[in-house]
């Protein structure tokens, strides 16, 4: 009778902490994450090219390595600032998340600066900034911002690249995954 009572009580205890569990979620730059209605949204309207299908983006990356074959691309040129901040946004519930980017540190061709300020829900939460070196090769699935200690609940991220006052920067974005 002892052992019964004690696995009824293993059983109660477990099964919250089994549906307690987290799920990552992808969302891809392009075409989101239809099962849970996640859609990234860049700002200003425009300003953003979807990658692949950009004629006039100096980026040219290896779709093969990208998820979906998709990214999105914008330059932030310090001497012409947007009126508004270039970013991507999204609004997701859970308790991490995860930023991925593909990454360059050619001098030219694309100016492979990378000057990216990332937001929860309005307050600055982290940077990513990485100067070029002459190295013209690309880095794939780089994770530019993670935060895995968010508090539970809906949130608002947002990528934002380049910064008054600094230089120009380029930002690839491929896909972010939150749980």
């Amino acid at each position: 009778m002892h052992r019964a009572s004690l696995l009824s009580l293993l059983t109660l205890i477990s099964a919250p902490l089994a549906s307690m569990a987290l799920t990552n979620i992808t969302v891809d730059d392009t075409l989101g994450n239809s099962e849970q209605n996640l859609q990234i949204v860049y700002q200003p309207e425009g300003a953003w090219s979807p990658g692949q299908a950009c004629a006039d983006c100096e980026a040219h990356v290896d779709t093969s390595k990208v998820l979906d074959g998709t990214w999105h691309d914008v330059t932030y040129l310090a001497d012409n600032p947007p009126a508004i901040p270039l970013s991507a946004n999204l609004t997701f519930n859970g308790v991490a998340i995860y930023v991925y980017c593909i990454v360059t540190r050619s001098p030219t061709n694309p100016f492979g600066n990378s000057d990216m300020t990332f937001y929860l829900d309005g307050e600055p939460v982290g940077v990513f900034q990485q100067m070029p070196n002459e190295d013209p090769s690309y880095e794939y699935s780089v994770p530019v911002y993670v935060n895995t200690s968010i508090s539970a609940g809906n949130h608002t991220f947002a990528l934002v690249n380049g910064r008054k006052g600094g230089l120009t920067a380029l930002a690839l974005l491929d896909y972010i995954i939150v749980s």
